[in-house]
């Protein structure tokens, strides 16, 4: 009898020690959603258009990028890196008054950061709405196909050429997040005005519009425990 206590006791230590790293690992894979760092990998597409002397030019454009979100616990921080792939035709106005200049432009890369705010939240999934602001930079511009075109008109036109390539543009997106313990996939929409930009290569009618969707990790807590 006092053999059978002995066997039923040791077995329920075993289970007990047994269950004690798995509920530490169950907690180090959970991280509250506020005061958080998360990094992030997103992909999509991002659509546009261009004047090409006359007319528009649609493009749409795949894109990726990298983001940093800072949490609190219905506002975060969102600090963004994307590119988007593409080669296109847009213009520029003569400085000596000729007309618009045909320049071709290829790929653009977008740095920029935005202020969040999340809606109650549905089960794990966390819709959220954002506003911020990036500045724009197409990759490379070259004068196009002119066949009124000289070197010297090139000459001329060089700064200009060169200027309209950046532009910083405020913008708003939509979104939604999945909170599942560390992981948190997301989708998101976003709207920037761009249209009638004489200074800018982004410049057909309409807004340029994003869709991505990506994937997040929680790294850890933002708030220093120690003080």
């Amino acid at each position: 009898m006092r053999s059978s206590r002995l066997v039923v006791l040791s077995l329920a230590a075993v289970a007990a020690a047994g269950l004690v790293p798995a509920t530490g690992v169950a907690q180090s894979a959970t991280r509250p959603f506020a005061d958080s760092w998360y990094w992030g990998v997103y992909g999509g597409v991002t659509n546009f258009s261009t004047t090409p002397g006359a007319g528009n030019l649609h493009t749409t454009a795949p894109t990726v990028g990298v983001d940093w979100m800072l949490t609190r616990q219905d506002f975060a921080l969102n600090v963004f890196l994307n590119q988007s792939y593409f080669s296109t035709t847009s213009s520029v106005a003569d400085v000596n008054g000729s007309g618009a200049l045909p320049v071709a432009i290829s790929d653009m890369r977008q740095i920029g950061f935005s202020m969040m705010l999340f809606t109650p939240q549905i089960n794990s999934m966390k819709p959220y709405v954002s506003l911020g602001y990036a500045f724009n930079l197409v990759n490379s511009a070259k004068l196009g196909t002119c066949g009124a075109c000289t070197a010297a008109a090139a000459d001329s036109n060089a700064t200009q050429i060169v200027a309209a390539r950046s532009m910083g543009k405020f913008f708003a997106n939509v979104g939604a997040m999945w909170v599942m313990k560390r992981w948190a996939p997301f989708v998101q929409a976003g709207i920037m005005p761009s249209q009638g930009a004489s200074d800018w290569y982004v410049n057909g009618t309409g807004f340029t519009l994003s869709a991505m969707a990506g994937i997040r990790y929680n790294f850890g807590s933002s708030i220093d425990k120690s003080w």
